[in-house]
């Protein structure tokens, strides 16, 4: 299967959501109220996801356009599921850790064993960036958005 036509249709349908989701003003019912108001976070991811999916869709259009040919790391391979049984035993863990660790402890391991899962070998750029997502993300939920996360609990 090649993955630069998949990235082209996920790519496309991830942005119809996210103009939805930036257009529609009665997508929240209450919500949780900040200084950035209760729309502002799903607002920012969905800027987030348009940005990331205009990315990859252009570098897939670009391959195509060329007729480039498919290199080995393009293609998926749709026999056996053991990927898809070690990402939900990922899932798995981080749900349980998150109970006794916190957000902030098991994080980084889940985010590192990803990586590692998909293929990342750069050790140093991996463990920073997921020690520096998680801050970034824990702080600012806590200051900005006054969602608590879950701390540790041991």
């Amino acid at each position: 299967m090649d993955r630069r036509k998949i990235d082209i249709y996920l790519s496309t349908f991830l942005i119809v959501i996210s103009a939805i989701i930036l257009t529609n003003n009665n997508l929240v019912e209450g919500g949780a109220e900040s200084n950035l108001s209760s729309m502002f976070l799903p607002r920012f991811s969905a800027c987030l996801i348009i940005i990331f999916s205009l990315t990859i869709a252009i570098q897939s259009l670009m391959k195509l356009a060329r007729k480039s040919e498919i290199k080995q790391h393009e293609i998926i391979e749709t026999e056996g599921l053991s990927g898809v049984y070690i990402y939900i035993g990922i899932l798995i863990t981080y749900w349980i850790s998150m109970l006794f660790l916190g957000f902030l402890i098991s994080t980084p391991f889940i985010m590192i064993a990803v990586a590692v899962l998909l293929g990342g070998r750069r050790w140093v750029s991996i463990i920073s960036m997921s020690v520096i997502t998680s801050l970034i993300i824990f702080y600012g939920s806590k200051f900005f958005l006054r969602v608590y996360l879950p701390t540790w609990s041991l």
